[in-house]
């Protein structure tokens, strides 16, 4: 009895183990399981994701590769969306504001308004065959000339060709200090024998500073500043009272100034007496020692006419010029002093020969021609 009640247990206790094993084993794992879910919140199926990933990163096959080619645009499709009509425009650009009428547009107001005042410090413009005054801004304020001295300096030079002290064909030698001036140049040599006619070349078309104190150096026995002296005493002939010069050139110089009506009366007597000399003004350039230079008036074979005469800058001063356009039988002269930069220059100055021409073919329509005001020193207006 004893024996089989002991049996009995044991079987009991052999079935409930065995019963139990996988509750257990279970419990294990769902533990596990627990402690993974703590340690990433996402689960179980978070795994599936990263396998993809995985197999995302890995090396395409060839078939792999072949299908993502194909699933990327041509260039062809690429250039149609970027023409594509439904595109839109580019963010942070403005539209340009509209144009005044009044400024840009002066079509059909002959007569009916002036010119209006030009974004410069000085200007005037001058009509040569009749000696009139088509329009003034400041004509009288003193402002440094820049190159534009180079102007009264072939006239000098003009003159004593004249007078039979040079010859075009002559030939001087270039002196050290010409050799060394700054700026704009025709890279002059110290030593080196050079024609006068390349010489007027290179300070009308190249506007050299070399070029004009060799002039200087050689025209007055090698006295610079005897030519200096000449050039003062030959604007005061002129009638050019606001000027004072103290270089050939127009390098930067204190004290060295000019005033818009000085330039005019210089230009109308310089066109008066030496008309030829604008075959050279209108070179676009100008070649020397195997180096091209270009002929810094922009009006040059853009603005109708146009064939003359020197532009000029100096930080002081700005961007100046005497500009001359001849259409038919009207020729004009136009000053502009002290342009905030080149382009401004040409707007203006093609903005007062546009309203000078304009008003001279109104007048020819209405009133016969008025007399040419004649200066005392020959050709040059009393009053321009």
């Amino acid at each position: 009895m004893h024996y089989v009640l002991r049996a009995m247990v044991i079987a009991l206790v052999a079935s409930l183990v065995f019963v139990a094993a996988p509750v257990v084993e279970n419990a294990q794992a769902l533990a596990k399981d627990t402690g993974r879910t703590e340690k990433h919140p996402a689960g179980s199926a978070a795994h599936k994701p990263a396998k993809a990933e995985k197999a995302a990163k890995a090396p395409k096959t060839a078939k792999t590769a072949k299908a993502a080619k194909a699933e990327k645009p041509s260039r062809h499709a690429k250039a149609a969306v970027a023409e594509s009509p439904a595109k839109k425009p580019r963010r942070g650009r403005k539209a340009a504001p509209p144009v005044s009428p009044d400024i840009e547009n002066e079509e059909g107001d002959i007569g009916a308004c002036a010119v209006p005042t030009l974004t410069v410090k000085s200007a005037i413009l001058w009509n040569m065959n009749t000696g009139e005054v088509l329009y003034e801004q400041n004509p009288d304020v003193q402002i440094p000339p820049a190159s534009l001295t180079k102007v009264l300096t072939l006239y000098i030079l003009f003159d004593a060709i004249r007078q039979g002290r040079l010859r075009p064909w002559d030939v001087i030698e270039v002196s050290g200090r010409a050799a060394t001036q700054g700026g704009s140049n025709m890279h002059l040599r110290s030593g080196e024998q050079v024609k006068i006619t390349d010489l007027i070349q290179g300070i009308a078309v190249a506007s050299a500073n070399d070029a004009c104190m060799a002039i200087a150096d050689n025209l007055e026995n090698g006295n610079a500043e005897a030519f200096v002296a000449l050039m003062n005493d030959t604007a005061k002939r002129l009638g050019m009272t606001n000027s004072v010069f103290h270089n050939p050139n127009g390098l930067p110089a204190e004290g060295q100034v000019t005033t818009a009506r000085d330039m005019l009366k210089l230009a109308a007597a310089y066109l008066e007496q030496f008309p030829k000399a604008l075959t050279i003004h209108s070179m676009q350039y100008f070649t020397h020692n195997n180096r091209q230079r270009h002929n810094a008036n922009s009006l040059l074979g853009r603005y109708e006419g146009a064939d003359g005469l020197k532009t000029g800058f100096v930080c002081a001063s700005g961007y100046n010029i005497v500009a001359t356009a001849k259409r038919g039988d009207t020729r004009l002269i136009a000053v502009v002093l002290g342009s905030r930069n080149p382009r401004v220059r040409e707007r203006e100055t093609i903005k007062l020969l546009d309203k000078g021409f304009k008003m001279v073919h109104a007048k020819k329509t209405t009133a016969p021609t008025p007399v040419a005001a004649i200066g005392p020193a020959g050709g040059v207006p009393a009053h321009p």
